[in-house]
């Protein structure tokens, strides 16, 4: 009887492991962490989940930071900007397979820009802050852990 029940927890336990590895439930993880930490507006929080290169939108184009001082210089100044923390989601309006939104990139340096950035298997987590669609680019990095590399509205 001991066995059927140790197989029994095993069979149960064995999937949700299994799903925790997904790299998708990564990606959702980490733009969720990033929220938490932009509502806190903690810097050093953030800079541990960030990765570079990193993609911003600068107006209509995308553009890449390449230094880590670059980043956090870059971040420190969104946070600044944030007024009011209550209005930061803490919810994902939709997490996607960036293979599944490259195409809407219609210039294809600029879309090959961003696919650098993030990668084929990379993710795209869009939330509405304050009335804005913004945009976290997630990389899932060679050691299966996943990284914030872009933020744009």
């Amino acid at each position: 009887m001991r066995l059927l029940a140790v197989a029994v927890l095993f069979a149960f336990a064995v999937p949700t492991v299994a799903a925790e590895d997904k790299p998708e439930v990564k990606a959702k993880e980490a733009a969720l962490a990033l929220l938490k930490a932009v509502k806190a507006k903690d810097l050093d929080a953030i800079m541990k989940m960030t990765a570079v290169p990193f993609a911003y939108k600068d107006g209509d184009k995308p553009k890449v930071l390449k230094a880590e001082a670059d980043v956090k210089a870059w971040i420190k100044d969104r946070l600044e900007e944030i007024k009011d923390t209550d209005k930061v989601p803490s919810e994902l309006e939709t997490l996607l397979p960036f293979a599944d939104l490259k195409d809407k990139i219609e210039d294809k340096d600029d879309r090959k820009l961003v696919e650098d950035v993030v990668g084929k298997d990379g993710f795209v987590a869009i939330v509405n802050g304050d009335g804005k669609m913004v945009i976290i680019l997630v990389k899932i990095t060679k050691d299966g852990k996943a990284k914030i590399v872009g933020i744009g509205q």
